[in-house]
């Protein structure tokens, strides 16, 4: 929130107003409290005075003295007659509730008070049972009517019941007094803080006011030498408060602003000059100098006039420089050509050389290929010789299991042959006994005579079989010789086929490695040939380069004669450059 110096002191009235107003209720508002609890202590004290007859003549009952009836007699018609206050008094009822007395309202006595209700509809007099039965005693608020009046007011009353004979002695305070009261006491506090507020109010707009005028003063001072009026007296610089600070302050910001303005004067003229140097420089002149500056501004005079000094000796400098960068350049593309034209040819050699490698190596590497299919064809051909002398030997093994076999048969040969000799001989005996038996040993004669002939016929076949066997197992002995030499045979073409093997292997590794040297050769000369075409493109682009850098030598030469530059930097050259480079 944005607001004036003068605002915010009377700001400061306004709120303290405000706390004035604020303070006066609270303090009507403690005026109450305080009003209202001692009205309730008050009532409390008078009730228990009251609650004491009772229970007085309720000892004269226990003593004796007195009847119930009397006593309880006796202590309603106390009760009646006694007053405190303005003219306060106490009542009597049931916990029916029954009023029993009641000293204003003698009517009431003896009447149910169940149903009875004040201005607002509340059923005191039961409410009031209900606290005397809940806690013994209390306070309750509600509207009676006042003695001789016809409109209910607030009332504040305190009951205790009486246990002995179950009554509810009772007395209250109409507490519109203490709203008028406090009434009272608010107006004529208003009235104070008002005019407190009012003084308050007074001295903010009196104080703000010797304050804003004198601040609002030496700002319209201020607007105006913002203005750039310097010639005005400041105000307020024979005060000695804050207000003659500003003005001592102001005054020192307007020498400021008187010398300020001399500088842009001269700013402007130096400026102005500058300007003109630069028109001169934008039309390619470079003769222009400064001259006769502040020396204030002698620094940018003499920077200027070296910056232009240094920048005629390099476009001088330029200018023979792109004399010799366009000699430079025809001779670059004079050398340009004679080796585009040498890398043409180099690049056709390679080329040639290409080609006849790469026919080599496909004849290396077929060749590679057919040693290794004989070594594929030679590990085969070891494969089977090695089979067949397994075969061999195994028809070796054969045969020296058919001589054993053999030479059993003959052994068993030998036994039947022996067994026939001996059945021959039994048949012999058999006849001579038979002979000896005379006619009885006919029949035997004639079974020997058969089992002789029998035995002979079985020595002959066995003498034939035995022969033949001899025959065979000549043959079997010179089957198994040839089958060695057979196989001895076949285990030195096996060994002669593995040297064979080992020849063509190693004839296939080297065919394999001189394929591949011979591809590395291959793809290193195909780089080269790349490298070459390469290094003649290169060429080419140099020529290129070369030419557009001879036109643009020319170009820069052209650009730099439309500058116009001092006699005495015509002629610097490259010293020149150098000078400037240093």
């Amino acid at each position: 929130m944005k607001l004036r110096i003068r605002a915010r002191i009377n700001l400061i009235g306004v709120a303290a107003g405000i706390g004035l107003l604020v303070l006066l209720g609270l303090s009507l508002m403690k005026l109450s409290a305080v009003m209202h609890e001692d009205i309730a202590v008050g009532t409390r004290h008078a009730v228990e005075s009251a609650h004491g007859v009772l229970a007085h003549y309720e000892t004269l009952e226990r003593n004796g003295t007195m009847s119930r009836a009397d006593a309880q007699k006796a202590a309603l018609t106390t009760l009646s007659a006694m007053r405190y206050g303005d003219n306060d008094y106490f009542w009597v009822n049931d916990m029916q509730p029954r009023m029993l007395m009641h000293p204003m309202k003698p009517e009431l006595d003896g009447t149910d008070l169940t149903a009875r209700t004040d201005a607002d509809g509340k059923a005191m007099f039961v409410q009031m049972v209900d606290i005397v039965r809940k806690n013994g005693a209390g306070f309750l608020q509600y509207n009676w009517t006042k003695p001789g009046a016809t409109a209910a007011v607030p009332k504040l009353s305190y009951v205790k019941g009486f246990a002995p004979w179950g009554w509810l002695v009772g007395s209250g305070v109409y507490i519109d007094t203490i709203s008028d009261a406090v009434w009272a006491a608010g107006v004529s506090l208003g009235l104070l803080a008002l005019l407190v507020a009012a003084i308050v109010l007074l001295c903010g707009w009196r104080i703000g006011r010797s304050i804003t005028v004198p601040v609002e003063t030496v700002t319209a001072r201020m607007r105006s030498l913002a203005d750039g009026d310097t010639d005005t007296a400041i105000p307020g610089l024979d005060r000695g408060d804050e207000v003659g600070e500003m003005s001592a302050a102001l005054t020192v910001f307007r020498d400021a602003a008187v010398v300020a303005r001399g500088l842009e004067l001269e700013q402007q003229r130096v400026v102005a000059q500058i300007g003109d140097a630069l028109s001169q420089l934008a039309e390619s002149d470079l003769t222009p100098r400064l001259d006769g500056f502040p020396s204030a501004y002698a620094a940018i005079e003499r920077d200027f006039n070296q910056a232009v000094e240094r920048l005629s000796t390099a476009l001088a400098a330029v200018r023979a420089s792109s004399d010799a960068i366009g000699s430079g350049a025809s001779a670059i593309t004079q050398a340009s050509d004679d080796l585009s034209h040498r890398t043409e040819q180099q690049a056709a050699s390679l080329e040639e050389t290409a080609a006849a490698i790469q026919e080599i190596t496909t004849t290396v590497r077929e060749t590679a290929d057919g040693t290794a299919r004989a070594n594929v064809a030679v590990a085969e051909t070891r494969a089977e010789a090695k089979a067949s002398g397994d075969i061999v030997r195994q028809a070796v093994d054969a045969m020296g299991g058919i001589e054993r076999a053999s030479a059993e048969i003959s052994e068993i040969i030998t036994v039947i042959d022996g067994i026939a000799f001996q059945t021959n001989l039994l048949a012999l005996n058999a006849g001579v006994e038979a002979a000896r038996a005379g006619e009885a040993g006919k029949g035997f004669a004639v079974v020997a005579s058969e089992v002789r002939a029998l035995a002979q016929r079985s020595a002959d076949a066995a003498r034939d079989v035995k022969a033949r066997i001899t025959v065979s197992a000549t043959q079997v002995d010179r089957g198994v010789a040839l089958v060695g030499d057979t196989g001895r045979a076949l285990d030195r073409i096996v060994e002669r086929v593995e040297e064979i093997s080992t020849l063509v292997a190693t004839i296939a590794v080297s065919a394999s490695h001189q394929s591949s040297g011979l591809q590395q050769i291959n793809i290193a000369v195909g780089e080269m040939d790349s490298t070459t075409q390469q290094n003649a493109a290169m060429v080419v682009e140099n020529n290129a380069a070369a030419r557009a850098l001879s036109g643009k030598a020319g170009d820069l030469l052209g650009l730099v004669e439309r500058f116009r530059l001092a006699e005495a930097t015509r002629g610097r050259g490259y010293g020149g450059l150098r000078a400037l480079a240093a």
